[in-house]
């Protein structure tokens, strides 16, 4: 079990990382605000061709009878990733990588109440204090931010954290919920429903610049390949510390848009890198406890 469970810790920081490049390829698009729904058109093909390869790869023969395990569960699961999905994108482009991703960092709060209420999982001391570490860590980031300008993407950044969070319940909640299934799920729902949108305006078609297209095609086969890493990692990890840990996204993505020769040039302030020093420093503390046996648990 302990073996397995440190399994799960490295795929889950891994998906984290894979992640981390998503939010640099959404900033080089071309006229974001304006792309944002085609964007996550292309990109929902994309993520859900990705995770249906693996899919078939991995099961062959047995690839039709994972369709038989979809159920009410899954299907809730595909909606709240879907509108994860939308969140993130929505928030990207109206404001910062930094505030985007740090509002991410809720999520294991969300996580941690609704696995308790929901699941009745148990949080191990270790799990509760590092999760305070990075609340403390979120705190420190956002001290002297300026609200009046990024409101709408920080509402937007927390709903995202929100509908993760819930996802990752989803996904826990049974253990025959197919967990790669119910992210590729997401995917074809982001189709229907970005497809929807666009028929139904009167100011929007599908084409968009190519660059766009090939962006939102890269970001598509990143985020399945994440959901993927995730989703194997699930099976071995409580809710809360599912999210906590793929909150690497957060510390390697802002680290990615400052980092000069990716191009974004978005520089972190003092209290930016201080909480997300904080943040991978309760991280590493979560993957170094994975090497001794759960500590008592609290209620």
């Amino acid at each position: 079990m302990q073996n397995k469970y440190l399994l799960g810790f490295i795929l889950v920081c891994l998906s984290g990382i894979v992640w981390s490049f998503g939010a640099p390829i959404v900033r080089h698009m071309e006229n974001a605000e304006n792309y944002k729904l085609l964007y996550l058109f292309y990109r929902g093909f994309a993520i859900f061709a990705t995770i249906m390869l693996y899919i078939l790869l991995r099961d062959r023969q047995e690839f039709l009878a994972n369709f038989k395990r979809i159920d009410r569960w899954a299907i809730s699961g595909a909606i709240l990733l879907m509108m994860a999905m939308f969140g993130f994108i929505y928030s990207l482009t109206i404001t910062t990588v930094a505030i985007t991703l740090l509002m991410l960092a809720l999520a294991p709060l969300f996580s941690a109440v609704f696995g308790y209420l929901l699941l009745s999982e148990k949080l191990s001391r270790t799990t509760v204090v590092n999760m305070f570490i990075v609340i403390f860590g979120v705190v420190v980031m956002v001290w002297n931010v300026e609200s009046s300008n990024t409101i709408i993407g920080a509402l937007y950044g927390m709903f995202t954290a929100f509908c993760f969070a819930m996802y990752t319940i989803t996904i826990r909640h049974n253990p025959e919920t197919p967990k790669l299934l119910t992210p590729a799920l997401s995917g074809l729902m982001g189709i229907v429903v970005t497809c929807a949108l666009v028929l139904a305006s009167d100011d929007l078609t599908f084409v968009m610049p190519e660059i766009n297209i090939k962006l939102s095609v890269a970001h598509g086969v990143i985020v399945g390949a994440g959901l993927v890493l995730y989703g194997l990692g699930a099976k071995y990890l409580p809710a809360a510390e599912l999210v906590l840990l793929s909150l690497l996204e957060v510390v390697v993505g802002i680290f990615w848009a400052w980092l000069p020769i990716i191009g974004i040039n978005e520089v972190p302030d003092l209290n930016t890198l201080i909480g997300g020093l904080i943040m991978l420093g309760a991280i590493t503390m979560q993957g170094l406890a994975t090497r001794k046996k759960h500590a008592p648990i609290v209620h």
